[in-house]
Parts: C-alpha cells; sequence; structure tokens
C-alpha cells in the first residue's frame, strides 16, 4: 500500500504544521515529490525535513483564489488539506480557513481531473454546535462532501507527538505552576434555578499519537469517498494526561477543579495574549467528550498497535 505514493507528486497544503511536518517526514521515505502551500512565510525558514535533495519544496501563498490553486495543481496527482487554525486572529478567521479555502480546493482538485484527494478535520465537530471552530470544520467537511464525494476525510481525536501544542503547552505551565485546571470539573448546571453539581464529571479525550495518524493517511489513501473517524487506545481526562506528562517530566503537582463558570473569565483574559492559552470557543468545544471507539476501531484497520500517550510522550517532552 505504501507503494501508492511511489512517482507521484503530492500536494500539501498546510505541511509546515504539526500534523504536516510529521506527514512529509513519513512521505520523504516514499519516492515521491512533495511540495508544501504554507500560509505562513516565518514557518518556512525553520523547517528542515527528512527527503533527498530536492524532494521536498516550499511555495508560500496568501492568495488562494481558484487561478492561484490551479496553477499550483500542475501536474500533481495527490492532494492533501491539513490547513486548520485553534483560535481566530485579525488577519485569520475559521470561515475563511474552514471553509472558504478548503471549498476553492476541493473544487480546483476537481476540475482538474486529480481523483485523490484528502482533508484533515476533526472528531465530533458535529455535535459541538455551539463552538465557532466545531462549526467552520463541520461546514468544510460538508463543502468538500458536496464538491468531491470521493474525498477521504479524517476526523482524529486530539493529536499528541513532538512539536503538539496540547501536552507541550500542559508540560510548560507545569514547569512554572504548582498546580493545574481540571477544566469543565465538577459540572454545574441548574435545574429550576436551584444548582446541579456534578462532581464525577470529567472531560473526556482519547488521545491519538501523531505517528498512528500519518501512517493511517497514507495507508488510507485508496479508500475513497470514505470518512474516518480516528482515536487512539485509551479514553483519558485531564488528570490522567496530567499523570503521563508530569511522570515523564518527574515532576509533582497539585490538580484542582475549575468549573466552565469560572474558566470562561480566565479565558477572555487570555484572548490578548499573543498565543492564547485557551479560548472562550475551545471551553464550548471541552463540552463535547472527543472519544470514539469506532475511532479506534478504524485506526485498527491499518495500525496494528496504537501508540499510547505512556509509551511515546517521555521520548519527546
Amino acid at each position: 500500500m505504501l507503494s501508492y505514493y511511489n512517482g507521484k507528486k503530492v500536494i500539501i497544503f498546510g505541511g509546515t504544521g504539526f500534523i504536516g511536518n510529521h506527514l512529509v517526514n513519513s512521505l520523504c521515505k516514499q519516492s515521491c515529490q512533495i511540495e508544501i502551500i504554507s500560509r505562513n512565510p516565518q514557518k518556512k525558514k525553520k523547517k528542515f525535513f527528512s527527503g533527498e535533495p530536492g524532494q521536498v519544496s516550499i511555495n508560500h501563498i496568501s492568495d488562494f483564489s481558484e487561478k492561484k490553486i490551479e496553477h499550483i495543481l500542475k501536474g500533481a496527482d495527490i492532494v492533501i488539506n491539513l490547513i486548520g487554525i485553534l483560535y481566530e486572529t485579525k488577519n485569520s478567521k475559521f470561515k475563511k480557513v474552514h471553509v472558504e479555502i478548503p471549498r476553492t480546493i476541493a473544487k480546483v482538485t476537481k476540475k482538474v481531473g486529480i481523483d485523490t484527494f484528502i482533508h484533515l478535520s476533526a472528531l465530533k465537530v458535529e455535535k459541538s454546535r455551539f463552538s465557532d471552530y466545531a462549526n467552520s470544520k463541520y461546514q468544510g467537511e460538508n463543502e468538500i462532501k458536496s464538491i468531491f464525494p470521493s474525498a477521504i476525510i479524517l476526523k482524529p481525536s486530539v493529536v499528541f507527538g513532538k512539536g503538539d501544542n496540547f501536552t507541550n503547552l500542559f508540560s510548560k505551565i507545569s514547569s512554572f505552576s504548582p498546580a493545574l485546571p481540571m477544566i469543565g470539573t465538577p459540572r454545574i448546571s441548574f435545574k429550576n434555578y436551584f444548582p446541579s453539581i456534578d462532581f464525577n464529571f470529567k472531560v473526556k479525550f482519547q488521545p491519538l499519537y501523531v505517528g498512528d495518524l500519518v501512517n493511517f493517511l497514507i495507508l488510507s489513501s485508496q479508500k475513497k469517498g470514505k470518512s474516518f473517524e480516528l482515536a487512539g487506545p485509551y479514553i483519558k481526562s485531564f488528570d490522567q494526561i496530567y499523570d503521563v506528562i508530569l511522570q515523564a517530566k518527574n515532576r509533582k503537582r497539585i490538580y484542582f477543579p475549575l468549573p466552565f463558570f469560572l474558566a470562561k473569565p480566565i479565558a477572555f483574559l487570555s484572548r490578548f495574549l499573543p498565543e492564547p492559552i485557551i479560548t472562550s470557543d475551545q471551553l464550548k468545544l471541552l463540552t463535547v467528550d472527543s472519544v470514539s471507539m469506532q475511532g479506534l476501531k478504524n485506526l485498527s484497520m491499518y495500525i496494528k498497535n496504537p501508540k499510547s500517550m505512556e509509551v511515546i510522550v517521555g521520548s519527546y517532552l
């Protein structure tokens, strides 16, 4: 199955990000030509890939018009879209990044006759309807399905690995903070104006190793018209994730409850930081568990021994 990429030209939109970096280095082991399309000119200066001389090229663009993309896709055999943002900035909005750009890429890919188009979305975005991030991701999926029915759509849970913005963020916080927040715990709701408190509630994730994700992407590249939920081998709450990180760093910290209503003002103030720790929109995402047993079954079709956080985290933190 790996030979599917041999001799082909692969265009990767968003290939300089966390997942893109791992995907490109995996594809460098194939006999394929890789062109990365990046929206961020600064990332072009920082990236070094493991391919043969001339195997990987990086093209920075700010123009995502149909004409520009059609020029980029000349001679391509496979198109992969990894473009995404976790929070909005003045010049980068969810609708533009998750809906309009993927729609244009899908439209042009179809127009020029390329038959392999792979799009990265996220797990359970159809359930997180109060989140602007989730709504834009879900709308982007639907746009692609209507334009390019044979597209392959991957929907992973939270992804961890070297260079991620998940385990690395909590590791950094634990380096200076004596305590870590259990966001969303306890869950407080109101019934007939009286508070109902669930002290057992915990936000849940099913963390997926980035190496397993990119290997699945490569191995499933001929499953045209399929959407795959993807998730790792174990379901974890914030405290269990912290346990793994702190053990890897040989640290001990206190965990404290941070219900959503107390997290909201923190998220509001965080928006003024150059890189927000958490946003109000991300708090809305956390109201829906990012778990899927079907996602683990899907992953296991090609990945026989999915890596857990316990096995991997200590190798890069």
